[in-house]
């Protein structure tokens, strides 16, 4: 019997499914909700119903920008608009969100890190007709359009005063939307809608080449909100609280979608702050957070200095009489960050997922489940290792430890077919085969099963272009990591592998201290001894190259990039300001990596003939 094509059936049977609908649905058309707080943003509330009317005018302005360009023969009449949004958090990157679910458009979401030569690329590959900025992103585009080939100074749109922009030929947003509102456009203009089609393209970090754009379908933006709904059980009086860019699909699936279906609303923040958390947390009756791993550990330790310890904390916030907090939803957080912000703030859970913007495995650690683990999975999805073979399920120890590492971890996988309703492939990217082979969705990261009560637990071991290659054994950076951010006196680190001078790699870490610390090369050496001995730490992961740096420079998503790190690793000729401490095999302390002891180094990568790795890669 021939398979049904699902895709098929919900295109021709459920095109009523898709962001537009949803829009119309929890911001208008559930007429009770009018008047609602929607979001905050700086101090101002924004209702339900002013979120609605300000988005139709945005459609209005795109709808009518799609006719000029249709009647002038530039873009074809079967075609969707296409536009980019490069700035930080506004009420305005919301209203053309909306605005672009609205007019079936669609919104490149570039991140505002993005600079340069890949700014201009990423402008001209996804082929926009104009661009939307604001003060923050301003000056980049300023200097990078005269490099842009698809749209010039005119299609820039500026949210501000003209007086900053106008000389460079820019126009304002505002001034464009107002004019549009009462110009009707056409049924014919429209493009009926596709759910399987993207309404916003988000882009990944770009840690090694052009960053890879990935469509947010119409399907899968509905779909989304209802996963982390029916996780977490939000209600309408929740209030969320988005610190996470909105070029992020981490601020769109968990932080939006999920509060626009229950009614609920959300504090809006322009960029992430730390410090800022706890005021604003209390003074909104923020609830519920959707996050990545290092802003919550910044939030940690942004309380513990205030407070002066993990104690105070949860006396001064557990039972605050205006801490509403209960749960948190995201990635990448340690157990022990997890531990202590549900202990400090009274909190009922922390979800941590694994999950990508892709979205095609998406897992959550819910309660009950073990806690170092991503959650449950179903059968589809399987631990592979080079060959294509499924891992055995990892097995540990009294302790917890992991006993088979190398039978068990290998590359998080899933069973695809023709009804993968979650992703088909990256925008304008070459890349999308790389994902799928065989019959399998390659996630690119690496991770184990465990059978615990009968019942299938996924756990995250890291990235597979993170692995470490020493003494002919390949093990993952992240199993160093664990034991490099705990030294007493580092606040966060990366670990990686470092040229070595006979075969494979050396094991490097960069870690920045904490506030009022230094480094010790002897207490340093010392504990990590004591982790071999009473901590499980595999003497192969020993750090043979420390660099201590002042402060990691991050993302926007405040994530660290290690590529870099890896790049420079402790080229001191090619680098000569950085503090890098080093031991050789049987040393028992660490020392300051001098220019004089480089050289030497150099002289037995040469010796051995491989001097050419040495390099900065």
């Amino acid at each position: 019997m021939k398979q049904i094509n699902l895709k098929t059936v919900i295109r021709r049977v459920l095109v009523f499914v898709n962001f537009s609908t949803m829009i119309k649905l929890t911001l208008w058309w559930l007429w009770f909700r009018r008047n609602r707080v929607f979001f905050i943003f700086e101090g101002r509330e924004y209702t339900y119903r002013e979120v609605y009317q300000q988005s139709r005018c945005y459609a209005q302005f795109f709808l009518g920008l799609r006719k000029k360009l249709v009647d002038s023969g530039r873009l074809d009449k079967n075609k969707r608009l296409s536009f980019g949004v490069y700035m930080d958090n506004t009420p305005e990157f919301l209203f053309a969100s909306f605005g672009a679910g609205l007019s079936n458009s669609i919104l490149f979401a570039i991140n505002s890190g993005f600079r340069g030569e890949t700014l201009a690329k990423i402008m001209d590959q996804a082929g926009i007709s104009f661009l939307i900025i604001n003060d923050s992103t301003l000056k980049e585009v300023g200097d990078v359009i005269k490099n842009v080939k698809v749209i010039g100074p005119e299609n820039v749109y500026v949210v501000g005063e003209k007086n900053a922009f106008q000389s460079k030929g820019f126009r304002s947003l505002e001034e464009a939307v107002k004019e549009a509102e009462h110009t009707p456009v056409p049924q014919s203009y429209r493009v009926k809608v596709d759910n399987f089609s993207p309404v916003i393209v988000i882009y990944t970090s770009g840690t090694s080449g052009m960053p890879k754009g990935v469509p947010c379908t119409h399907i899968k933006l509905v779909g989304a909100g209802f996963v982390v709904q029916s996780a977490v059980h939000l209600n309408k009086k929740d209030r969320g609280y988005i610190s996470m860019p909105l070029f992020h699909s981490n601020a769109w699936y968990i932080g939006i979608l999920p509060q626009m279906i229950v009614g609920g609303s959300f504090v809006l923040k322009r960029r992430f702050s730390a410090s800022a958390f706890e005021e604003d947390m209390l003074a909104h009756g923020v609830t519920f957070l959707n996050y990545v791993g290092q802003p919550l550990h910044y939030i940690i330790d942004a309380l513990e200095r205030k407070y002066g310890s993990g104690e105070a904390v949860e006396n001064a916030l557990a039972k605050h009489s205006r801490n509403k907090f209960r749960s948190a939803y995201g990635n990448g957080a340690t157990v022990n960050d997890r531990i202590k912000l549900k202990r400090y703030l009274g909190m009922e859970h922390i979800y941590e997922i694994y999950g990508s913007t892709e979205a095609v495995i998406t897992t959550a650690n819910k309660p009950g489940d073990p806690i170092d683990s991503v959650g449950r999975v179903d059968a589809s999805i399987r631990i592979l290792d080079e060959d294509g073979r499924e891992c055995a399920p990892g097995v540990t120890d009294t302790s917890g430890a992991l006993t088979n590492y190398d039978k068990a971890v290998g590359e998080i996988c899933r069973k695809v077919g023709e009804n993968n309703l979650r992703f088909e492939g990256y925008f304008g990217a070459g890349a999308t085969n790389q994902k799928f082979r065989d019959g399998w969705y390659h996630s690119g990261d690496l991770g184990h099963i465990r059978i615990v009560n009968g019942k299938r637990y996924m756990f995250f071991n890291g990235r597979t272009d993170d692995w470490i290659r020493k003494d002919g054994e390949n093990f993952s950076a992240e199993s160093v990591l664990v034991y490099a951010q705990n030294i007493p006196v580092v606040d966060c680190a990366i670990a990686y592998g470092a040229p070595c001078e006979v075969a494979d790699e050396k094991v490097m870490i960069t870690v920045q201290l904490k506030d009022g610390a230094a480094f010790d090369p002897d207490k340093v050496y010392a504990w990590f001894i004591k982790q071999q001995r009473e901590g499980g730490m595999d003497p192969k992961w020993m750090p043979d190259y420390i660099r201590v740096i002042e402060k990691f420079p991050v993302t926007d998503t405040q994530k660290v990039i290690v590529r870099p790190f890896k790049r420079e690793h402790f080229d001191l000729e090619g680098n000569p300001g950085m503090q890098i401490y080093y031991r050789k095999r049987g040393e028992d302390t660490y020392r300051r990596l001098t220019l004089d002891e480089f050289g030497k180094i150099k002289e037995v990568f040469k010796l051995n003939g491989r001097e050419t790795i040495l390099a900065a890669r």
